[in-house]
This record gives structure tokens, sequence and C-alpha cells, in this order.
């Protein structure tokens, strides 16, 4: 996993999961499983700076319900 940090341009790719295992369904669940509880537990995942100042982003309820399904 990769996680870019600082100021980035918008549209720029912030963040790489890869993933390995003996199936590929496995592989892309372990992938979902990790963006899911990086959107909701990790205190780093998401800052944004506006105008009007810096703002952590909460998780949403879909992310939630995304990461309950694990």
């Amino acid at each position: 996993m990769i996680h870019r940090h600082g100021a980035l341009p918008l549209g720029q790719p912030i963040m790489m999961v890869a993933t390995a295992a003996a199936h590929r369904r496995a592989a892309f669940e372990a992938a979902e499983y990790l963006m899911d509880y990086l959107k909701s537990r990790a205190p780093f995942w998401k800052k944004e700076v506006t105008r009007s100042g810096a703002h952590w982003v909460e998780a949403t309820p879909e992310d939630e319900d995304a990461l309950s399904r694990w």
C-alpha cells in the first residue's frame, strides 16, 4: 500500500494498493477490504484544503456500510 501525502494537484493519484493471492477473487477482495478500512478508520485518510481553510473529511455512512461487510 502506498499513500501519497502533502499538497497534491486535483485529479492526481493518491493511493495504490497491491495484493497477491492464489486466486484473483481473493486478491480483489483483499484490495477492497484495505480501501474500505482506510476510508473509514485511517486517521490520515483525507484532509482537504480549500480557500476557506482545511478540514478532515469524515467517513460517510456508505463508507461504514462498506466496512461492515468484512
